[in-house]
């Protein structure tokens, strides 16, 4: 009876170990497929740069949109140079669909003209009647 009892004890301690260690081959190699979709990290510095320098994005928009006279406010949300979230909101127009549209094809033909991935940026215009939302 002692070594039926022992037997039964060693079967489960196996039967837990290979649960356990199924679980931690399957965990460890799902894990890997996603270390190579995460982007590299960029620092705040050279992200600044990036939008704001002499050669930014912004100061690139900036100087096209106050040139056909508008006024606006622009909120970015930046994780990485793939994944930009710009809104610009208009503040002497109202964000009708023709000037949403101009204003879009002003901004995404700058992007072209840098030599940018348009992918990268996400851009929506409105007018300050507009809630937070992106």
């Amino acid at each position: 009876m002692y070594k039926l009892k022992k037997d039964r004890i060693a079967l489960v301690g196996a039967v837990v170990i290979l649960i356990v260690g199924t679980f931690l081959f399957i965990n460890n190699s799902s894990s890997k497929g996603t270390a190579s979709e995460v982007p590299p990290t960029v620092s705040s510095e050279e992200m600044e740069n990036f939008l704001y320098g002499d050669n930014g994005i912004v100061n690139h928009v900036h100087n096209e949109l106050s040139e056909k006279g508008y006024i606006y406010r622009l909120l970015i949300a930046a994780y990485s140079k793939e994944d930009i979230q710009m809104k610009i909101i208009l503040l002497n127009k109202e964000a009708t669909e023709l000037e949403q549209e101009e204003i879009k094809s002003i901004f995404y033909e700058l992007v072209k003209k840098s030599n940018l991935n348009p992918k990268a940026f996400t851009l929506k215009v409105s007018d300050s009647d507009d809630g937070p939302d992106w």
